[in-house]
């Protein structure tokens, strides 16, 4: 039987990036460790290199077994490592109380929120109300454009990445009312974002993450629209149990995790290169997937993902992050 040598290196490939991340998962390999090992990256040139070299010798099939599952080792610990050192993004100190905001919307309000260096936890309250407490470890408070119907929060330095050179750690806690919300706009950079949207009524949530790890908790929240990025960082997304989702997301290398409750039917298209899709644990081969309880579900998730570099699960091992 001849052996699609291209299939078995791209196998190989996707089954290193995978074998990493269940192993990360399982906290069978430990996070420092495995930032430890990602020093010999340069390693996976040289596996490159040989396999080109050797292509047209007899050593051209393990060379180029090689010169596949090396890279993806690499990918692989990054993909696994990056959430983990987005705790620890360069800033130093203790954060303190610097500032308290309060407000309420009078009728559906845009919201947009960009963190630095830090922490973020977003919760929501009955009612039309907001509040912000905002701490940084440098006594620099946040920069707050509040209206009737918008809420403008920004950790400054110049916008985008800016977390590694404020200098100060902040840790925001932002509680959102549950009345209607026409959009929300997250961008965590450096940082960690935690969503807990229970209740919410939004149309159109957008989240990115800079080198950071987002958990979105949708699992009693009515929101109509998703777009997100993921940019060198993680994303979970817990489905709503309640309402119908439609997503788009882009993933640069970086990790999508989707965890869906019992009942929720979910198509997935994806598209792009160097990726690969996992569902409940399992490689996934072509561009769609659907649950088998789609057509029967009283709820929908329609999830469209393009992957540069980057990884996809559906239900992963050990839960969502």
């Amino acid at each position: 039987m001849r052996i699609n040598h291209r299939f078995l290196y791209w196998g190989l490939f996707l089954v290193a990036i995978g074998g990493v991340l269940v192993a990360a998962d399982l906290a069978a390999i430990d996070g420092p460790a495995i930032a430890d090992a990602l020093r010999f990256w340069p390693i996976a040139i040289i596996a490159v290199g040989l396999g080109l070299v050797l292509r047209r010798s007899r050593l051209s099939l393990p060379a180029g077994m090689l010169a596949a599952a090396v890279p993806g080792l690499v990918i692989g610990g990054a993909f696994a490592v990056v959430p983990r050192l987005a705790v620890d993004c360069g800033a130093t100190g203790t954060p303190s109380v610097v500032a308290l905001h309060e407000g309420a919307f009078e009728r559906p309000a845009r919201v947009s929120v960009s963190t630095g260096c830090g922490e973020l936890d977003v919760s929501t309250a009955p009612g039309s109300s907001w509040r912000l407490e905002a701490d940084n470890a440098a006594t620099r408070p946040p920069i707050v454009d509040a209206a009737a119907d918008s809420l403008s929060i920004d950790a400054g330095g110049g916008g985008g990445w800016h977390g590694f050179d404020r200098g100060g750690r902040d840790a925001w806690r932002l509680t959102l009312p549950t009345s209607e919300l026409a959009n929300l706009t997250f961008d965590v950079n450096a940082g960690i974002g935690k969503f807990d949207l229970a209740g919410a009524q939004v149309d159109h949530l957008d989240v990115t993450t800079n080198a950071a790890q987002a958990s979105v908790d949708l699992t009693s929240a009515m929101v109509a629209r998703f777009t997100g990025q993921v940019n060198a960082g993680m994303t979970s997304l817990r489905l709503s149990s309640v309402a119908d989702l439609d997503a788009t997301v882009s993933v640069n290398a970086g990790a999508l995790q989707v965890c869906a409750p019992a009942g929720i039917g979910i198509r997935l298209s994806h598209t792009g290169a160097l990726s690969g899709t996992r569902i409940n644990g399992l490689e996934q081969t072509g561009q769609t997937w659907e649950s088998p309880d789609y057509a029967s579900s009283a709820h929908h998730a329609v999830i469209n993902v393009a992957v540069h570099l980057g990884s996809v699960e559906i239900n992963p091992i050990g839960g969502c992050k």
